[in-house]
């Protein structure tokens, strides 16, 4: 499979808590997570544009993901909350595809980051999932704004990675 991974938000634009900045924590979880899927077997295209504008960057994630022969994306980012205690990861959607994406990678991931009621949520909202041709889903990878997320997310990128890792296996296996 050809799986592009998006890096959410340029460097700086993204969300801040617990002395972390979301798209180095994402950066990071990018990072092992290409290597997982390389050692499975999948071609793996990383998209992140760091140094342009937040707008900047999703439309030219938009444009690199549609200009690629992708089998689907998964961009990666962190939610934030004035509420220090929301915490948990989820997955978001558009289509019938992505719903069955989101949901092999929300089961792992939610396992690790616990707490959100809905572990997947239709987004028709989100430009990147409206936009991109491919099948594509947004991972939020916990609250950068709790203390518990933000542990897990700068001592142990490598284990959130693992988590999308055994949902996009599942996924591709069925």
């Amino acid at each position: 499979m050809k799986i592009a991974i998006d890096i959410g938000h340029a460097a700086g634009t993204g969300a801040r808590g617990n002395g972390l900045e979301e798209h180095e924590v994402c950066t990071e979880i990018a990072r092992h997570l290409g290597n997982a899927l390389i050692k499975a077997g999948h071609d793996v295209t990383t998209i992140d544009f760091p140094e342009l504008s937040n707008k900047a960057d999703l439309n030219a994630t938009i444009a690199a993901a549609n200009a690629g022969l992708l089998d689907f994306g998964i961009s990666l980012h962190c939610d934030c909350s004035d509420n220090a205690d929301a915490h948990g990861a989820h997955v978001c959607y558009i289509s019938d595809k992505g719903k069955r994406l989101a949901l092999a990678i929300a089961s792992p991931l939610s396992e690790l980051l616990p707490g959100r009621a809905e572990i997947i949520r239709l987004r028709t909202d989100l430009a990147v999932l409206k936009h991109t041709n491919p099948t594509w889903v947004l991972c939020e990878c916990g609250f950068i704004s709790n203390a518990a997320d933000a542990k897990i997310q700068s001592e142990t990128p490598g284990k959130i990675a693992a988590a999308i890792a055994e949902g996009v296996e599942d996924y591709t296996a069925s």
